[in-house]
């Protein structure tokens, strides 16, 4: 699959969801169809070529060397292998110290743009739509481990409410949804994104709930995530919407979603370390305080970080 795309000689990085290689000038993404399907990795490509052709800064996708945008191979065992490429970005990934307020107002503008440019978006009719928000399998929070009754209540009653608001083309489309600061690249001038792999159809405000909640794990040593979350709202919220309106409940909502993002990640870890399973692992030292961190906070309804809304 590597040498399809001219990458014979490379590198692997690892991955969380997928296996990644690079090389200086490409990196690649290897997934198995027992956790995507073709079409879906196709749609996931086919958004990243339009914001690529409107002029966003993203990893631009790569034409394999006979011409696809995705190649496969039958995996002997069952199923199919998949693997897309796209071009590696200059930086390096954001931390706390990268945070100064030039990166976070192009943070801001970034996403504003990309929320414009997602109401102009036509998906192409010959692929399957990106799931919405509350399909997936890590939000059934039936499949949590026993003893997280509480999370489940109140993880699936928070669900119900965000999935009752209203939907407009101004505020609801497809979104990047894991707009963190490892899939944004600075590069001195210029920010980058990339990992489009959960891209799917959401309240647009979701992709500034998981930024802030990812600059919330960032926090120094010494800081409240409660101020240092405030002081990135404060540069942030301006430029995007120098760009994109923010809507009239946005404070209220944004805390909701900010809220969500737990309930998500709970899901998402519980299912890939096999949680309560006989097939339980914890990849490195801490990954269990990290699960434990996540179920106390969706047990207890509390935000990664408590934000003064009045105060923006």
């Amino acid at each position: 699959m590597l040498a399809r795309f001219g990458m014979a000689d490379a590198q692997a990085l690892g991955g969380f969801e997928s296996a990644v290689f690079a090389t200086p000038e490409r990196v690649l993404k290897l997934t198995h169809t027992l956790r995507r399907e073709k079409g879906m990795v196709a749609a996931e490509v086919h958004f990243t070529r339009y914001l690529d052709g409107q002029g966003v800064p993203v990893a631009r996708p790569l034409l394999s060397e006979t011409g696809h945008w995705v190649e496969e191979r039958s995996d002997p065992a069952g199923g199919t292998w998949l693997a897309f490429a796209v071009a590696r970005l200059p930086g390096h990934p954001l931390r706390a110290s990268h945070l100064t307020p030039e990166v976070v107002g192009a943070w801001g503008r970034l996403m504003g743009r990309m929320h414009v440019l997602a109401r102009r978006y036509t998906p192409d009719p010959a692929l399957p739509r990106r799931r919405h928000w509350h399909t997936g399998s890590v939000l059934d929070l039936r499949r949590l481990p026993p003893g997280l009754d509480e999370q489940r209540r109140r993880g699936q009653a928070l669900i119900e409410r965000i999935k009752a608001w209203p939907r407009t083309p101004e505020n609801y489309g497809l979104i990047h949804s894991d707009l963190h600061g490892n899939n944004l690249h600075w590069d001195g001038q210029t920010l980058h994104v990339f990992d489009f792999d959960d891209c799917e159809q959401h309240f647009f405000l979701n992709d500034l709930a998981v930024s802030l909640h990812g600059v919330a794990q960032l926090t120094p040593p010494g800081q409240e995530a409660a101020a240092f979350g405030q002081r990135f709202l404060q540069l942030f919220v301006p430029a995007y919407q120098e760009i994109c309106a923010l809507p009239p409940n946005w404070r209220e909502d944004l805390a909701a979603l900010l809220c969500l993002r737990d309930v998500v990640l709970l899901g998402a870890l519980s299912e890939a370390w096999g949680v309560g399973t006989p097939r339980e692992r914890w990849e490195r030292d801490g990954d269990r305080v990290m699960f434990e961190r996540y179920a106390r906070r969706v047990g207890q309804g509390e935000p990664i970080c408590a934000i003064d809304w009045a105060g923006l």
